[in-house]
């Protein structure tokens, strides 16, 4: 009886809340597209499959797929993030803000709109196996996919050179551990987005610190992006050594809020079993779709309610969504 009324008390509630969620943009990684079949589509499918009812966005660069597959490795990753910000405040169904989910490169790009526009703003910043501290070697490319082995070999022959560095995205995130002031002087995105310059952006700062969660995936056995760990915000010295976020001036010194959402509950790291975005269906309802997406416009006490009833109906009834 009380596992039944435990279950009628989600049905419910999802009732309640249907078609009432904070709308979802997701913003794709390297190599793919806006509406990739086995990729985003998917995923919005999930969602919607989980959600119903609410509205979901993912992001195309350019007029078609071909153009959006293209500007993921060829273009200026700031004018695209200036891009997406006027796509995004055109939209109507945005307009009283959204929840996001960037996938690999996706995560920092959505990253960036958050600190510079954030208009309309973001509640939950979801972000799989991105490179928020950068990488430390290109990223490697399938034998199939010409776009990537193109930007790899350009890339390659010099990421801070004045037309590599402009030109490629992957470029605009790396980080060379060995020249960290040739990375500070040259690269044109990401010393600026992590406030590692001079002149500290204090609307970057204000700006996330908005945040209501701000969620760092890692994949365990990604050896697509080095470190791994840059999904966490951890990178290398220049000696060498790992150095996780806590141990970082960009934490320590709070450059762009990270130390306040950490302190405050609002940042959240977590391991997703498997290689670079192979992400479980299970693993996106369980751990992101329902903790992070599942609630309305923000009332805190039906959120908890509802999270606590919620887990201890899944205990209860064993819950397990098979495929």
């Amino acid at each position: 009886m009380k596992c039944l009324s435990a279950l009628l008390f989600l049905v419910s509630f999802f009732g309640y809340v249907q078609g009432s969620y904070r709308p979802v943009v997701l913003w794709h990684g390297m190599g793919d597209t806006c509406c990739g079949e086995e990729s985003m589509v998917k995923v919005q499918q999930v969602i919607n499959d989980t959600l119903p009812g609410i509205y979901t966005y993912s992001i195309m660069l350019g007029d078609n797929e071909s153009q959006d597959k293209k500007l993921g490795f060829f273009g200026n990753i700031n004018d695209e993030v200036e891009h997406v910000c006027e796509i995004l405040k055109n939209d109507e169904n945005l307009k009283d803000g959204f929840n996001a989910i960037g996938f690999s490169q996706g995560g920092q790009f959505l990253r960036a709109y958050v600190q510079r526009c954030n208009d309309p703003p973001v509640h939950n910043l979801i972000t799989f196996g991105s490179q928020h501290a950068g990488i430390s070697d290109i990223p490697g490319c399938s034998k199939d996919d010409r776009l990537c082995q193109l930007m790899r070999t350009i890339a390659r022959r010099g990421a801070y050179s004045n037309y590599v560095r402009t030109r490629v995205i992957q470029a605009q995130y790396y980080k060379d551990p060995n020249h960290l002031d040739t990375y500070l002087q040259q690269n044109i995105f990401l010393p600026d987005i992590n406030n590692e310059l001079d002149n500290k952006n204090e609307t970057y700062k204000m700006n996330l610190k908005s945040l209501n969660k701000l969620v760092l995936i890692r994949f365990t056995e990604d050896i697509t992006v080095k470190p791994k760990d840059s999904a966490w915000f951890s990178f290398y010295s220049s000696e060498g050594d790992l150095l996780t976020l806590h141990q970082q001036p960009i934490y320590t010194e709070d450059w762009i809020g990270l130390k306040y959402l950490d302190k405050n509950g609002k940042l959240d790291f977590k391991d997703c079993e498997g290689a670079h975005m192979q992400i479980p269906l299970e693993y996106l309802r369980d751990e992101v779709i329902m903790p992070y997406l599942s609630f309305d416009t923000g009332d805190e006490e039906n959120s908890n309610l509802y999270d606590n009833a919620f887990e201890q109906a899944r205990k209860k009834l064993k819950l397990n969504i098979q495929e």
